[in-house]
């Protein structure tokens, strides 16, 4: 979790928000295939079937999509549409979990919160990854803020694990990023996707089956054992 903002930051140096969000998904394949080499266990038809949905969504939804552009820069009003709302948004997720006894409802409302801290870092990291002169970049707000936002998202990943069952908060963080990201590229970047009315269909197609694998994966009890460790 620690490198992610890197290969974030050179993913969005080439592509943009739209194209490389919705690759989160694949951080939950990565982690089977860990549980399988390191505690040597088989995985059953909960995770073939998951990591199948995974793949098939992620490329019904890019060969559907073609996603592309993002060249706009993020202007100062956005910027501050962004920080205000979604700082909104956390502040009521995290007020909204307080009332919530430890569980499984209180895991995916933390989670949800971070996850709407790391589509915000990953806005600020989209701005910074355009941008190719050094001075600037330092000088740039959303330098610091993406730092502030990985670090809040991260604080609140490690409570929402820790509020209950792992599965929970892991699938608010698989579901909420990716979609959030989306609106906010094709929103904030002007980024662009067929639009066909055909096109949205297989869209929506390939999003759903996306995170419904990604759901699946993520209520694995190989999963949650290495996310626990």
């Amino acid at each position: 979790m620690v490198g992610s903002p890197v290969f974030q930051y050179f993913a969005l140096r080439v592509g943009n928000l739209t194209q490389v969000q919705p690759m989160l998904t694949t951080e939950l394949l990565f982690l089977l295939g860990l549980v399988i080499m390191t505690h040597h266990q088989r995985p059953g038809v909960r995770e073939f079937g998951g990591a199948t949905l995974v793949v098939g969504g992620l490329v019904i939804f890019l060969a559907s999509a073609h996603p592309s552009g993002g060249a706009s820069p993020l202007s100062w009003h956005w910027g501050l549409v962004l920080t205000f709302v979604f700082s909104a948004f956390v502040l009521g997720f995290v007020l909204g979990a307080l009332r919530l006894q430890p569980g499984g409802a209180k895991a995916a409302v933390l989670g949800s919160a971070a996850a709407i801290c790391f589509t915000y870092q990953a806005a600020m990291t989209d701005s910074v990854a355009k941008n190719h002169h050094l001075v600037s970049i330092l000088c740039s707000p959303a330098l610091y803020l993406l730092m502030l936002s990985g670090l809040v998202g991260f604080v609140l990943f490690q409570k929402a694990m820790r509020a209950g069952h792992v599965a929970a908060s892991r699938a608010a963080m698989v579901t909420v990023d990716p979609l959030l990201s989306v609106g906010v590229g094709i929103a904030v970047f002007g980024e662009h996707v067929a639009l066909s009315p055909l096109a949205i269909v297989f869209e929506l197609l390939g999003l759903l089956v996306l995170l419904s694998g990604a759901r699946v994966l993520a209520s694995s009890r190989l999963i949650a054992q290495i996310s626990v460790e």
